[in-house]
């Protein structure tokens, strides 16, 4: 590796870069010069040994898949370690975004119920439905969500939301007057 010469380092002998300008022989020489160090930032930024060993991993990998471009920078050092950092920063984004969710579905199945009896046999005949059709009931009536939201979640326009939801409607309640559940449709 060739390092920056002491006459144009910065305050306390460091080069303004960081770190030093190095230019690395190969990917392999690059990597065991600076395993260890991306590995200690990353278990700086993520607290577990195994976490870190994988943040660096990965960090490695992509300097090996663009090594080629790395090679040619002015700091593939300090490229590596930016990697890292914004795989951390997307772990713990990721992490955070994981937790809320479970907190979230953590209060809502505490609060669920089971359906009364009487609507397991409507739920029996509402999954036989079409696949499209059961999931327009079950969003508006499980989800009770409007006619343009279970569009906007099945990517549908709200007319063909409105047609499956009418024929859905319409088989099922043929289905449960035949079967005597319903007096009339």
């Amino acid at each position: 590796m060739v390092y920056v010469p002491d006459s144009q380092r910065g305050w306390m002998g460091q080069s303004d870069s960081f770190p030093e300008v190095q230019v690395p022989d190969s990917f392999e020489s690059f990597y065991r010069s600076e395993y260890g160090a991306v590995v200690a930032l990353a278990y700086g930024l993520s607290g577990t040994r195994w976490t870190a060993e994988d943040l660096a991993q990965e960090a490695f990998l992509r300097v090996h898949r663009d090594w080629e471009r790395v090679s040619e920078m002015e700091s593939p050092a300090g490229w590596v370690r930016r990697i890292v950092i914004n795989l951390s920063n997307s772990r713990f984004r990721r992490l955070r975004s994981e937790t809320t969710a479970r907190l979230r579905l953590a209060s809502q199945s505490s609060t669920a119920s089971a359906p009364p009896q009487e609507s397991s046999e409507f739920w029996r005949e509402a999954r036989r439905l079409p696949k499209q059709q059961a999931a327009v009931v079950a969003l508006r009536y499980i989800d009770d969500l409007s006619i343009a939201q279970i569009a906007d979640v099945l990517g549908i326009a709200e007319g063909t939301v409105k047609a499956l939801l009418h024929t859905a409607r319409s088989r099922l309640g043929q289905i449960l007057l035949a079967k005597g559940l319903i007096d009339e449709v």
